[in-house]
């Protein structure tokens, strides 16, 4: 059996590069957000395990019983958090590895496709392909990858805007996503409503407004006039039962999408989303 030198170092950062791009294209098909430290913790995750697996000569049943198992691991080091049910750790643990599969076919395509050229190039040869052609190829074929996950329908059309809120004196950005069956509407003034996760919210708000209603910490709190005319209770009803949703009035509410910026008069709920945002921070009422 030929042997090969290979240089771990190198090894290392190829395969974290590809598991990097992976990541990200995962992410955008998937509409999942991420932070970037965890990305690129991932990353070199996968580029660790790759190379662990070569040292080890791991193949076969095995080998691929253990790829399955490093890209659970590494989707999780990516994007678990609250909220995330089985279908969505499957749904995008599968994305991550079709985008994987994509990605490497295209790049040997390319790669077999620049070959049969016969082109006069030093950075191309049968079996050694240089640095910055490889990049080059990874670059292309993500694109193309991503474009092949839209086919595919892993990512599906949405129509977006981002809201600038001001809430009890506090500024923070929004990215939401416009859902046909958010019909909330406040019984009182008429206000449409917009459902925001809770978590994204937690560290904008006083911690009161996330106690039960009835609480005596909270019923202190609403005791307060600026605070009692910030907030409202907006009667959901659901398959699994009817809730009362704590709405808040924003100082001011700014909604962004492609028609440009104007002022929204909604109110916005905290409800725990879950995988029904599909990464998003909050839904809108459709309009």
């Amino acid at each position: 059996m030929p042997q090969r030198e290979v240089y771990a170092d190198l090894y290392f950062l190829v395969n974290m590069s590809m598991d990097l791009l992976c990541l990200n294209l995962t992410a955008a098909v998937t509409h999942r957000r991420a932070r970037r430290w965890r990305v690129i913790l991932a990353a070199a995750a996968g580029g660790g395990f790759a190379l662990g697996v070569l040292l080890a000569g791991l193949d076969g049943a095995l080998g691929i019983a253990l790829d399955v198992a490093a890209a659970f691991g590494i989707c999780a080091v990516a994007f678990a958090g609250r909220g995330m049910k089985p279908a969505g750790v499957l749904r995008t643990v599968g994305a991550y590895i079709l985008t994987s599969v994509l990605l490497g076919g295209c790049m040997t395509a390319l790669f077999w496709m620049l070959n049969r050229l016969n082109l006069p190039m030093d950075a191309l040869t049968e079996d050694h392909i240089s640095v910055w052609l490889f990049a080059l190829l990874a670059l292309v074929s993500g694109l193309l990858t991503r474009h092949g996950g839209r086919l595919f329908g892993l990512s599906r059309r949405t129509r977006s805007a981002t809201l600038e809120a001001v809430l009890f004196g506090r500024r923070v950005t929004l990215r939401a996503m416009v859902d046909t069956g958010n019909l909330l509407r406040d019984p009182t003034s008429g206000r449409a409503v917009i459902l925001c996760d809770a978590e994204r919210l937690r560290r904008i708000l006083p911690p009161q407004v996330f106690l039960p209603v009835g609480d005596p910490a909270r019923i202190r709190f609403e005791s307060d006039h600026n605070a009692a005319k910030k907030l409202r209770l907006i009667p959901s009803a659901a398959a699994t039962g009817s809730a009362l949703l704590t709405a808040i009035v924003p100082d001011s509410l700014t909604l962004t999408d492609a028609d440009g910026s104007r002022p929204c008069g909604d109110l916005i709920a905290l409800a725990p989303l879950g995988e029904r945002a599909a990464g998003f921070d909050a839904l809108l009422p459709a309009q």
